[in-house]
């Protein structure tokens, strides 16, 4: 009973110790007192045993793991989509389509580029708004409380410091931008032209003044409206 005992235990700690995913080898023997002895290993039985030993094998209680869910397989993408004309294109009406109709992938459009002198242009515009702006006010009190009204003068002045300040943007990158250009130039010179005949006029009192600056005035309005039209026709990158 004791070399009974003996003998599960030892099967006991072989496989609690050594058993493996796919099951545990074990092999027996009796010594020359009568004992059976179980190994693990054919090498640990005494050689004089070997021929008499036997030979077991005890499968693994582990639980078989789930089976693994293939991969998801990636599809690749074309790069470029092919068009398909239906075979009755011809005979189809301007907007109609067919059932078979594919979707079909636009290109982008071209980057548009941006004129590196754009935001020089856009201060030019606002000075020369401004100074068309002046003008109109200096028209307006000179013909409603006459040319000694003080903010003829002050505008006139104000003007003056505008023109004086005056800087003409840099090289521009883009035809269109070049073409503004020489329309701004324009509309300075003539904005330049009417400071001199107002500087004329308010130091000789002239009544001239309120008699010419209408249509020098229509003028300037026309070519500013032209630039603004240039202007907007200068890429932004939009």
């Amino acid at each position: 009973m004791r070399d009974l005992r003996l003998t599960l235990c030892l099967v006991m700690v072989l496989i609690a110790g050594g058993l493996a995913a796919a099951g545990l080898t074990l092999y027996s023997y009796q010594d020359d007192i009568g004992q059976t002895i179980v190994v693990d290993s054919l090498e640990r039985i005494p050689e004089k045993y070997r021929d008499t030993a036997k030979r077991g094998f005890i499968p693994s209680f582990r639980s078989t793991p789930p089976p693994r869910k293939p991969a998801a397989v990636l599809e690749t993408v074309p790069e470029t989509v092919p068009e398909t004309v239906p075979e009755n294109a011809a005979s189809l009406a301007p907007g109609q389509s067919t059932a078979n109709d594919r979707f079909s992938v636009t290109a982008p459009p071209d980057e548009v580029a941006i004129d590196t002198g754009l935001a020089s242009a856009a201060h030019t515009m606002e000075q020369l708004r401004l100074i068309h702006l002046n003008y109109e006010r200096v028209y307006l009190a000179a013909r409603d409380n006459g040319l000694q009204f003080p903010a003829v003068g002050y505008l006139h002045l104000t003007n003056g410091q505008l023109i004086v300040d005056f800087a003409m943007p840099g090289a521009m990158s883009t035809a269109a931008g070049t073409a503004w250009q020489k329309d701004a130039r324009n509309l300075y010179d003539q904005l330049r032209s009417m400071h001199v005949s107002i500087t004329s006029w308010l130091s000789t009192t002239s009544p001239e003044l309120v008699a010419a600056m209408p249509m020098l005035l229509t003028r300037t309005k026309s070519l500013l409206a032209d630039l603004e039209t240039a202007f907007s026709a200068i890429p932004a990158g939009q």
